[in-house]
């Protein structure tokens, strides 16, 4: 099988590392690329030609604005996997965009228009795959669900020295849907129990959270800022506990975010906000503690965990051995293969 990526995209973006990775430990499995910023970067006789020695055309993911073009121009089935919904993110997740206004639905169409022109959506999670269908009137025979899993032969244990003192962690753009606002209300009401919060990253609400965490007062609070992707494995197996997502966006609930798939493949214990996408892969109190998206839920279940030990190791080991079986390059690679070649076959 040979598969064409084509669109605007970087090939070490974790989504699309997981997949180029798993697919070139498939035997019989050939990768072309073919990337381009701008429309007049395009070539249709080189893409035409590049096509023709390919299967299916795979459009990665933030590739929208590029799918219609590239399925205008190709005689082969194009799978997109759009990883996020424009309209979602800018108007209800942000909300930099009045949901009545022309930009909104001008967001609408941005993902709407290659979201139909493809032959098969791609869709993180089952409630991401609803929200398409209800959203933009994607049949949902047209969308199939690929998690986006984590490299386990990069993200995995590793051996590390006790900390002094308990250490939370968490990582991640400071996007709304994060809901580092929560995080930041548990590190002050465990400010006197000799618990550090380390967060790394910087984003959209990174200066707004470290003048909140200045105005509390707080010092259990590290920022410790921008991070290679090739560090954070050393740097997330020195937290304790792991942190997920605890948004109150529409959006929070529909998503697993990379980081949560990171730290379980790392093997450390996660607490993460209760959702029904959340549960699409992982389960309750067996691989991961599920809260409530608030800072007294968060500082509680801290505690508790603090204090078991066993459950901490429990959770840890657990979370590994199902992103082994589960969602490892390796077995997202396969999910993509099995629907190219259920589109293919009809």
């Amino acid at each position: 099988m040979i598969i064409l990526f084509a669109g605007r995209y970087t090939s070490d973006y974790n989504r699309n590392k997981i997949i180029l990775d798993g697919l070139q430990k498939k035997e019989g499995v050939k990768v072309i690329e073919y990337k381009f910023r701008k429309r007049k970067e395009f070539d249709p006789i080189k893409f035409k030609a590049l096509v023709e020695e390919s299967d299916f055309v795979y459009c990665p993911s933030f590739s929208h604005k590029f799918v219609r073009l590239i399925k205008k121009y190709s005689n082969k089935p194009v799978i997109f996997d759009p990883l996020i919904s424009n309209y979602l993110t800018k108007v209800f997740d942000y909300k930099n965009v009045f949901r009545w206004s022309p930009r909104a639905y001008k967001n609408y169409l941005k993902d709407k228009l290659p979201f139909k022109a493809a032959d098969l959506l791609l869709a993180d999670t089952e409630q991401h795959k609803q929200y398409y269908h209800k959203t933009f009137g994607i049949p949902l025979n047209k969308i199939e669900v690929l998690p986006v899993g984590a490299n386990t032969s990069e993200f995995q244990p590793q051996e590390t020295s006790q900390n002094e003192i308990f250490t939370i962690g968490f990582y991640g753009g400071f996007i709304p849907l994060q809901g580092v606002k929560f995080i930041i209300e548990a590190a002050e009401l465990l400010k006197s129990k000799q618990i550090q919060f380390h967060l790394i990253g910087t984003g959209y609400q990174y200066q707004e959270m470290q003048e909140l965490v200045k105005a509390k007062g707080l010092s259990n609070v590290h920022f410790d800022g921008w991070s290679n992707y090739k560090d954070l494995p050393e740097k997330i197996s020195k937290f304790d506990i792991c942190l997920g997502i605890f948004g109150d966006t529409p959006k929070a609930p529909l998503v697993i975010p990379n980081k949560i798939y990171h730290y379980a493949a790392i093997g450390k214990p996660i607490i993460t906000m209760d959702s029904a996408a959340i549960r699409e892969v992982f389960t309750k109190d067996e691989n991961i503690l599920l809260i409530g998206n608030n800072g007294n839920s968060i500082a509680k279940a801290i505690l508790d965990l603090k204090n078991n030990s066993e459950k901490r190791k429990q959770l840890a080991n657990n979370a590994r051995k199902l992103a082994e079986e589960s969602f490892s390059e390796d077995k997202i690679a396969e999910k993509l293969i099995v629907y190219a070649k259920k589109l293919l076959h009809h």
